[in-house]
């Protein structure tokens, strides 16, 4: 088997677990659109209420984009003051990062990323911790990034 052979494989089985591609008549790897309900049109307001989603497209979109355009603003205003960055114009590229000092592995990390791959295959792990975050809404009982940045990474000046 070549290289291109394997890479297509290692390509296609990424794409069947995201259900990019599809294959007629297996389960597993069906169309996404038959994992819906047969009747969720019909059931509209009700399906959209048991997943707390607005009907209004405009209210669904209003509130992210409102908190993206203020975490944006507030990035925009700290980025200057983080000692460990640096942005420039240059040749090599316009930003810059002091290498931070490695840190110990966490003492579990290896069992939690065992069991990741275990229960969901190839979803990548920054995936899983977005879904966490918004599922959870560990982000309204947290500083925002750029709040805590300058003075909580370790090797900001």
């Amino acid at each position: 088997m070549s290289v291109y052979e394997v890479v297509a494989f290692q390509a296609l089985r990424d794409q069947l677990k995201c259900k990019e591609i599809r294959v007629v008549g297996a389960d597993k790897w069906r169309n996404p659109d038959e994992d819906l309900p047969q009747d969720f049109a019909e059931r509209h307001e009700e399906n959209y209420r048991e997943l707390r989603t607005p009907l209004d497209p405009q209210v669904f979109v209003d509130e992210p984009r409102e908190q993206m355009t203020t975490e944006l603003g507030l990035l925009n205003d700290r980025l200057p003051k983080m000692g460990w960055l640096d942005i420039a114009e240059r040749k090599s590229g316009a930003i810059r990062l002091t290498p931070a000092e490695a840190r110990p592995e966490p003492r579990d990390l290896r069992r939690i990323k065992a069991e990741v791959q275990r229960r969901w295959g190839i979803v990548p792990l920054i995936d899983m911790l977005k879904e966490a975050v918004l599922r959870t809404g560990a982000t309204s009982r947290r500083c925002s990034f750029c709040a805590c940045a300058s003075s909580s990474l370790p090797w900001s000046t």
